[in-house]
């Protein structure tokens, strides 16, 4: 049941409500063999319900591709990973979908590749995306210098494969490397560029720019609220993962630390949330949702 407004005290949850929480995310993150990814189009749809997702990586709090296609918590990594049937799957689908633009795909939640569905794209973007462009946030010490020859040159240029990158901004070095791939990861996560292709003879990726890739998801941010953004971001999280501490929802999805707070008690007043409960055998407090607090 939903409450109009935040508690007078912090509630604790015992080890059964602890329980139905994490029964809570193996339905919504499809951690159960009856409700599994069974292809590109139930990937779609998955992607779309939870909202954003890991690709590969498990255990971070946000649902998984590939636990969905498994069915199950957490699955433990082959020897021989290209025997595996849900790494093969996802692998393939962070193809398809995103060359599709069904999806956008990079390493933007937690550091980890990762998918974020459309309906969500223009409200990360307008939180990570700096206005004025890479030039300002260069001027301004927010981007290294690695990532601002990249985005020099695929201004110039257009697309282009890692190698063309590497001689364009001086990094094609084997002693560089590390920072060359350090500034990719940089470019990803503040959404300057992102891989549109991977090519496999010989193996290489296609970058390219947001602003050409996704000019119209950009355009879309720019009309929105930073408050509404946020609240959007927060309010699936928390309905698709059902607890959090609020620490740890800002780092994963990127929104600052005071922003994820207004944004959480915007949920508890709307008796989304309930915050500050202390969860059976867990440190901290967490925002839970307000149906498993009694």
């Amino acid at each position: 049941m939903r409450r109009s407004g935040p508690r007078l005290s912090a509630p604790h949850l015992g080890a059964e409500a602890v329980a139905a929480l994490e029964r809570h995310r193996d339905a919504r993150f499809r951690r159960i063999r009856s409700r599994r990814v069974s292809g590109e189009q139930s990937a779609l749809g998955f992607i779309n319900d939870v909202g954003f997702c890991a690709a590969f990586t498990s255990g971070l709090g946000i649902p998984c591709l590939r636990e969905a296609i498994a069915g199950e918590r957490e699955p433990a990594l082959p020897e021989h990973l290209q025997h595996d049937h849900a790494i093969g799957m996802t692998w393939r689908i962070k193809d398809s979908l995103p060359a599709k633009k069904l999806v956008y795909y990079g390493k933007v939640i937690g550091g980890r590749p990762g998918f974020i569905a459309l309906e969500l794209l223009p409200a990360f973007l307008r939180l990570r995306v700096e206005p004025g462009g890479w030039q300002r946030m260069y001027r301004r010490g927010q981007l290294g210098l690695c990532a601002k020859l990249v985005m020099d040159a695929l201004s110039r240029r257009g697309a282009a494969e890692t190698r063309a990158l590497k001689l364009s901004s001086g990094f094609a070095q084997p002693s560089r490397r590390a920072e060359f791939d350090l500034a990719m990861k940089e470019l990803q996560e503040k959404f300057l560029a992102l891989k549109v292709e991977e090519r496999y003879e010989p193996f290489t990726y296609v970058w390219d720019t947001m602003e050409h890739r996704w000019g119209t998801a950009l355009e879309q941010a720019r009309s929105l609220n930073r408050r509404e953004a946020a609240y959007a971001i927060a309010r699936r999280y928390f309905e698709v993962a059902g607890y959090a501490t609020e620490k740890d929802a800002a780092r994963l999805l990127g929104i600052d630390p005071a922003g994820l707070e207004a944004a959480s008690r915007r949920l508890e007043r709307d008796g989304v949330i309930v915050r500050g409960a202390r969860l059976e055998g867990m440190v901290g407090t967490y925002n839970v949702l307000a149906e498993f607090v009694e």
